[in-house]
């Protein structure tokens, strides 16, 4: 038996291939034909020290290997098994006739750009320890963000993931036993699920590539098995995000009656990388069981039997009555150029890494504390990300519940948002000091209609340039839009009249100033549809790809090294609507209403009880109090309470009587007794504790705008009864909500998830994203005629 190994990145060397460009010039002269550049001159000499860059070093690699292949096959005979490690996998598929030499470098160079591109990832060689050991350091250590990538030899594995993460679990590792841990010097998180954006565009790419009859049996680096038929193309774009499972290779391979000396290592390294492995392994582990491999067989015998039946049923007559059945047209594109979808592959790979996450989804804020401190913790526990809701909330509040988020975590992620106030901007100020003092590393900046001096200053605090000319962001801004006007100001950076005013006072350096001329305002956006809270009422399917659009279109103009990021929010309630948001595009989504209805959602039982039983259909418009004299509205609860109707009818008397007096008796009556329980005289009494002077002057001269004082009052009234679960005026619940509840209530009716006792904000992010990924899986089949 013989069987040829091709290694992969990290063998590449300078004066590799020395010998085997000139045996084969005209291949050499193709190469540089299609990559544009001189690939000798790239491995021989190395004249701009390229040959180490990921998008250089996979096609020397697949050149070199290639031409280390025809140069031994002069002498030697045809193998019985070829592999490669990683992008060593190429030059295998070339030697088994998949693809030809040509195709193989254009994958190849694809591949290598796409890879390159990749920032914030790292790796670690992990050495001393088995997979089983790794796996369970991760757990333990709640290493959420990484994964076993490379599986080298049986004690020797490489991890993947956040570069910060890689860095922070080396002593874990040396605590737990490894003899030593090494981090890699690659920028990406290479074979895991941080890399399915580069997996969907490569999988686009290699869509329409012709790929051949195998005429050597390969093994899969994504399977440890041999390429089959039917799986070729997605087993080539699967292994951009799947660990390279080598030693099982290896083993699979002994099983099969390999030896030592069988295996044969070709490239242009000059010792055996991939080899050493092969034997390591096969000393350490030795074969698979037998076993293994019986039980693989029998299944695999089992699935050509039936599908064979299924073949022939379809081909019998089933009676006189049937019309002849046609066969469904199948689809231009092979679905096998489309990875399965899992909850780890959804949304955008660079977003999760650039903040750190588990999944592409967020937990969104909830004013007065609803998303609590404790939603955060959990969250953040769990590698999601979640915003504290400060608004409404005093200051030394917004503090304690900061220090207690920060002292439960160790490094995870969370944000705390901030509400644009247009009639206190000094309120946001001194909450921005706040978020600087205790570095709070990201903001969810909602209703803001322009940048404010506030927005720039915790921008720019932390901004520098890195040695690698990229600027190293501490303060990172996630913008809550729902129109082009607002999301245009989050796009483009901040206004140089607020920049030059801040840096005159002394507010920012000169550095910082400068800086910001080179950064977008947000590192994303949320597109913010029709949903609870403030709301523009817009729909997703106009509003998503609208801004996307625009989004492309500015930063084309500014050529932005990173994109802002976009995400969905609003109606976002089950594993369908999730699904939905990711289809339109976006990058990440967040759920708001279907949090409030948790163990961690700082509100009363009494308000889950209600927002529990609650389906699509029982929700209202109502005024948003903070602006209510400007009649913009939010949704809110409806069923089970009478606040909507109150709410509209104060806004409807408002808008018809320019003072209280102007009220008819009966009316103004009803509304102290059964909406206020108590007089106007008490309610604006209460109102000027929270005033000014100049406000509690003005409201005493001008009588609309005390009206308008005392009925939003009723608001902030409603408001605190329900977060307190007062059961005597139940019917004045304010809760702020959408259909996204009441369609999440109706999916998870009959489980133990109907009680909101067992929603915990985590469980409910699993679920959505875990199901909202099998249905994508099966609405494809279903869409491309298959079983």
């Amino acid at each position: 038996m013989k069987i040829l190994l091709f290694p992969g990145q990290g063998s590449q060397r300078k004066g590799m291939g020395k010998a085997l460009f000139d045996a084969f010039p005209e291949l050499t002269q193709r190469a540089n034909d299609l990559l544009g550049y001189s690939i000798q001159e790239l491995c021989l000499e190395d004249p701009l020290n390229q040959l180490g860059q990921t998008q250089f070093t996979q096609p020397a690699i697949y050149v070199v290997n290639c031409l280390s292949y025809l140069e031994q096959t002069r002498a030697e005979p045809k193998s019985d098994y070829v592999l490669g490690h990683s992008v060593g996998e190429y030059s295998a598929l070339f030697v088994a006739g998949i693809i030809d030499f040509e195709t193989g470098l254009s994958m190849v160079q694809k591949r290598g750009a796409l890879m390159s591109e990749a920032h914030g990832g790292g790796m670690a060689a992990v050495l001393g320890l088995d997979e089983t050991k790794v796996s369970d350091i991760l757990k333990a250590e709640f290493l959420v963000n990484l994964s076993i990538a490379n599986f080298n030899s049986p004690h020797q594995l490489v991890i993947s993931g956040p570069k910060s993460d890689v860095e922070k679990a080396e002593p874990f590792f040396i605590e737990g036993g490894a003899r030593h841990y090494r981090v890699l010097d690659v920028s990406g998180a290479f074979h895991t699920r941080f890399m399915a954006e580069a997996g969907m565009q490569f999988a686009e790419f290699v869509r329409d590539v012709h790929l051949g009859e195998m005429t050597i049996p390969i093994i899969s680096n994504v399977t440890a098995r041999p390429y089959r038929k039917d799986q070729m193309r997605a087993h080539i774009i699967d292994q951009i995000t799947t660990p390279v499972r080598w030693s099982e290779s290896i083993r699979y391979l002994l099983a099969k009656g390999a030896t030592d000396q069988d295996f044969v290592e070709l490239g242009g390294s000059g010792v055996g990388v991939v080899k050493a492995l092969a034997l390591q392994t096969s000393r350490e582990a030795g074969p698979l069981e037998p076993a293994v491999l019986w039980a693989e067989e029998e299944q695999e015998s089992r699935v050509h039997a039936e599908k064979q039946a299924k073949k022939r049923a379809r081909a019998e007559p089933h009676g006189d009555w049937e019309q002849p059945v046609t066969a469904p047209v199948p689809m231009a594109q092979d679905l096998s150029a489309y990875p399965d979808f899992t909850a780890d592959s959804l949304g955008c790979a660079s977003f999760k890494a650039a903040f750190n996450l588990k999944y592409a989804y967020l937990a969104g804020a909830m004013y007065q504390g609803i998303s609590s401190a404790e939603m955060v913790i959990r969250m953040a526990r769990s590698g999601l990300l979640a915003f504290f809701g400060t608004a409404g909330l005093p200051l030394a509040q917004v503090e304690d519940s900061i220090r207690t988020i920060q002292s439960a975590l160790t490094g995870e992620g969370y944000g705390v948002n901030l509400v644009a106030d247009l009639e206190h901007p000094e309120q946001n100020e001194a909450m921005i000091d706040l978020f600087i003092r205790c570095n709070v590393p990201i903001v969810e900046a909602s209703a803001f209609m322009q940048i404010t001096p506030g927005l720039v200053r915790y921008r720019a605090t932390g901004l520098a340039r890195q040695p690698g000319g990229e600027i190293r962001r501490a303060h990172r801004v996630i913008a809550k839009v729902t129109r082009p006007e607002t999301a245009l100001v989050f796009l483009n950076p901040a206004p140089e009249r607020v920049v030059n005013n801040l840096l005159a006072c002394g507010a920012i350096t000169p550095e910082q100033a400068d800086l910001l001329g080179n950064l977008p305002m947000a590192d994303a956006l949320i597109v913010a549809a029709d949903s609870g809270w403030q709301t523009d009422e817009g729909m997703p399917y106009a509003v998503v790809p609208t801004l996307r659009r625009l989004r492309d279109e500015v930063q084309n103009q500014h050529d932005d090294t990173q994109k802002v990021y976009i995400g969905a929010a609003g109606g976002i309630g089950t594993a369908e609507s999730a699904a939905a948001a990711f289809i339109l595009g976006t990058d990440f989504i967040l759920t708001g209403s279907i949090n409030q209805c948790t163990v961690e959602a700082g509100t009363s039982e009494a308000t889950k009880d209600l927002l529990q039983n609650m389906n699509i259909q029982d929700t209202d418009y109502a005024p948003f109090g903070d602006v209510f004299e400007l009649g913009m509205r939010a949704q809110v609860l409806k069923r089970g309470v009478f606040f909507p109707a109150r709410a509209n009818k104060l806004y409807s008397l408002y808008r018809h009587c320019n003072s209280l007096d102007e009220l008819d008796p009966t009316t103004a009556e009803q509304i102290q007794k059964r909406y206020f329980k108590r007089d106007f005289t008490a309610v604006f009494k209460e109102v000027q504790n929270r005033l000014s002077a100049a406000e509690i002057e003005k409201a005493e001269r001008d009588p609309k705008y005390k009206m308008g004082l005392v009925f939003r009052w009723y608001f902030d009234y409603a408001t605190q009864l329900a977060l307190s679960g007062a059961s005597d005026s139940r019917v004045d619940y304010q809760i702020h909500t959408g259909p996204a509840l009441g369609a999440f209530n109706q999916w998870v009716k009959g489980t133990d998830l109907e009680d909101w006792r067992n929603r915990h904000v985590d469980r409910i992010a699993e679920k959505i994203m875990t199901e909202a990924a099998e249905f994508l899986n099966q609405r494809f089949r279903l869409m491309a005629h298959q079983d």
